[in-house]
């Protein structure tokens, strides 16, 4: 018999996947995996950081709330939130200004702080100087005047040994920065 060149001799047909194609699909989905896992796990310094800028812009909006309405705006905090309260026609008080909490703006609502995070106000040099008599005092909170006159404050936001500072400066300015106000000589 003479065996013809071009002929094959038929292969049984297997169901499967080769090595080569079990590899790439792991290889695939290990490479998914490891991107999600790095978009789920955040830096805390990141996340302090994006949470230092957002406390500055809503404060800085607070500021400009209040010029342009021209009545008071306030900010209060504890370690763990904070909120935004403006006046209540409805409730004067001896002063004539009642401020009430913020409840439904897209800006100024309450905010919880995310876990570990604390908010605590830091002394400026000028807090310094006006508070030398009580040293124990802390300011929960800060009012925008509709003048424009601005608090100068400054707030640390810290998770563990990480600290981020937003001050308000008296130019009217709110910034965060890494770094505490350098002493003034």
């Amino acid at each position: 018999d003479m065996v013809q060149p071009n002929k094959r001799t038929p292969r049984p047909l297997t169901s499967g996947f080769t090595l080569i194609e079990i590899v790439v699909v792991l290889l695939i989905i290990t490479i998914i995996l490891g991107l999600v896992g790095v978009n789920l796990t955040r830096n805390p310094a990141d996340t302090l950081h994006e949470e230092a800028d957002r406390l500055a812009l809503v404060l800085q909006n607070a500021q400009q709330e209040a010029i342009l309405e021209g009545r008071p705006y306030g900010f209060a905090f504890t370690e763990s939130s904070y909120l935004f309260a403006r006046p209540d026609p409805s409730a004067p008080s001896a002063d004539g200004v009642t401020l009430v909490p913020i409840q439904a703006d897209e800006l100024l609502t309450p905010h919880q702080l995310p876990a570990a995070m604390t908010l605590t106000p830091s002394a400026t040099n000028e807090a310094q100087d006006s508070s030398a008599k009580n040293k124990k005092k802390r300011f929960d909170q800060i009012v925008f005047d509709p003048s424009g006159e601005f608090p100068v404050f400054q707030l640390t936001l810290s998770i563990g040994d990480l600290y981020w500072y937003v001050r308000g400066q008296s130019d009217g300015q709110v910034v965060s920065s890494p770094l505490a106000e350098a002493p003034k000589t």
